[in-house]
């Protein structure tokens, strides 16, 4: 076999395969012996059938499965041969005819990896965000624990009108038309959220005691009253108590019921320890964004399509199973043209990312080594709350341990990166992301009752500073839904599974999402 390559561009390879007349006849020979073993012709024994009529019968079939056969094993071998690192799949521009006296010549086309120049990796300008705990946002946090533990008490209020995530006893009536559908002399309505009565929660928001209110309400599809389900009515509505939950200030014997050691003021260093943790996580993360910003910006080089489309089905792929951790069918992800252009941007973004810390993890010989191998093993199993030899069992497989350690080189390299720029504090600081409530159980009033039990109310999570966790995706998604949620304790398989799929450039990656449209 002959091999001759041809540049076309900074990243094209044209290659020119030719197999000699010798080997294509020796291809052809054992591809009709196959052929003639398997043939059941009338007249002929099995085995007997003559070449003629085997090349009369099935020669055009003959000759396509071994052209087939001569393309896919001769660009194979041509990759290897040349030394290429295709990217992408191989066009096939040109093929001769299947001949026993001729060459057999095909040309294919193909995206191979380029080799990045990187003119200056160490001291750019890196922005690494301030961590800052406030006092309020530690208060917000106390409260937040107490409202995800239900240690509030529920007050009789007759001074105000309702208001959101109250617990309001009404009489509720629903027509569809002039036909009465549901009604209930004294049922408990959550205004937060009420699984029974969902959609009717804000028109009942405002309303004081004795007042009436009739209007049309579109009750929610998955409301849990099947009268109410999907369906606009017309309600009438009259509130016959309104109670409110209050929540407790914190001693030390609160604190020791919600499971903190020193009381109030261990309580609240402790949460103030978990989140400078977690901020000191998301301002490294946003630090490796900047980083990678910056390298690119200071080494600009372009990347095949080729690559591109496979980072992008990447970033599909990572969509996909997030829609499949919610609960959705992946298969019903449909996209716009501008969606998928953004996409796109982002999958350069991150293959040009992936080749920066390939190069430079390969100039400056930075390798994972057995220590950080049983490091990541103890951090996971500490995390995960499992033993460390069933974590290291469980990268058993070459091609599981593999992944895992180039994801860990990538990390290690962002952080050699890191440490060797030149950190640039923010002008000014964003604004940390408030403590989030994990939403609590809603009450379960009895659907019809002239005298419902006291029950507590899902109480309404403050209002949170936005946080720049912007499209993490895969498992990484998993971590930030429990960090957003404020659950702690759930998150820590999603962490392991961050882990192993390396969330350093991930959660650098996804840092970049809100200034990605200005990335060329």
């Amino acid at each position: 076999m002959k091999v001759a390559v041809e540049s076309v561009g900074s990243f094209q390879r044209k290659l020119s395969i030719t197999f000699p007349a010798q080997h294509v006849k020796s291809e052809l020979d054992t591809a009709f012996k196959r052929y003639a073993r398997r043939a059941r012709l009338p007249g002929f024994r099995p085995g007997k059938v003559p070449r003629k009529v085997l090349e009369a019968r099935f020669g055009s079939d003959v000759k396509g499965e071994v052209a087939n056969d001569l393309i896919q094993r001769g660009y194979r071998d041509a990759v290897q041969k040349e030394s290429l690192e295709p990217v992408g799949q191989p066009n096939l521009d040109e093929a001769g005819d299947i001949n026993a006296s001729a060459d057999f010549v095909f040309i294919v086309t193909v995206d191979v990896k380029p080799t990045v120049e990187l003119t200056k990796v160490v001291g750019v300008d890196v922005v690494y965000p301030k961590v800052e705990v406030t006092d309020a946002e530690i208060d917000a946090e106390v409260r937040n624990q107490i409202l995800r533990a239900r240690e509030t008490r529920l007050v009789e209020v007759s001074d105000r009108a309702s208001q959101k995530g109250d617990l309001v006893m009404v009489e509720l009536e629903a027509k569809d038309g002039d036909t009465v559908v549901y009604s209930a002399p004294g049922t408990m309505v959550n205004t937060g959220f009420d699984k029974y009565h969902a959609g009717v929660e804000a028109f009942l928001v405002g309303l004081s005691i004795g007042e009436e209110k009739a209007g049309s309400v579109s009750f929610a599809a998955n409301c849990e009253t099947p009268d109410l389900a999907g369906r606009k009515l017309d309600v009438t509505a009259k509130v016959l108590s309104i109670q409110a939950s209050v929540v407790p200030d914190l001693d030390d014997a609160l604190a020791e019921k919600l499971g903190f050691e020193g009381g109030a003021v261990g309580m609240r260093e402790a949460l103030r320890a978990k989140l400078s943790g977690d901020r000191d996580e998301l301002a490294r993360n946003q630090a490796r964004a900047n980083l990678l910003e910056s390298l690119i910006a200071a080494n600009p080089f372009d990347v095949p399509e080729g690559m591109v489309d496979n980072s992008l089905e990447m970033l599909l792929q990572e969509l996909r199973l997030q829609a499949a951790y919610a609960g959705r069918d992946p298969r019903s992800l449909a996209y716009t043209d501008a969606q998928i252009a953004d996409l796109r941007m982002r999958a350069a973004f991150a293959a040009k990312a992936g080749l920066i810390l390939e190069r430079v993890s390969s100039d400056e010989k930075i390798a994972i080594t057995d220590a950080d191998l049983e490091s990541r093993y103890q951090q996971i199993a500490d995390q995960s709350g499992r033993a460390v030899t069933a974590v290291r069992g469980q990268f058993a497989k070459p091609d599981q341990l593999e992944e895992l350690k180039a994801r860990m080189l990538e990390e290690k390299t962002l952080d050699w990166l890191l440490e060797r720029a030149n950190i640039v504090e923010p002008a000014e600081a964003p604004a940390a992301p408030a403590a989030e409530a994990a939403p609590a159980a809603e009450a379960k009033p009895a659907k019809k009752a002239k005298k419902a039990k006291k029950e507590e109310p899902a109480p309404e999570a403050p209002a949170a500073a936005e946080l720049d966790l912007s499209f993490l995706s895969g498992a990484v998604g998993k971590v930030k839904e429990a960090i957003e949620s404020g659950d702690h304790d759930a998150h820590l398989q999603a962490i392991l599974e961050a882990e192993q799929g390396g969330k350093a450039r991930k959660g650098a990656l996804a840092a970049i999402e809100k200034r990605i449209a200005d990335i060329g």
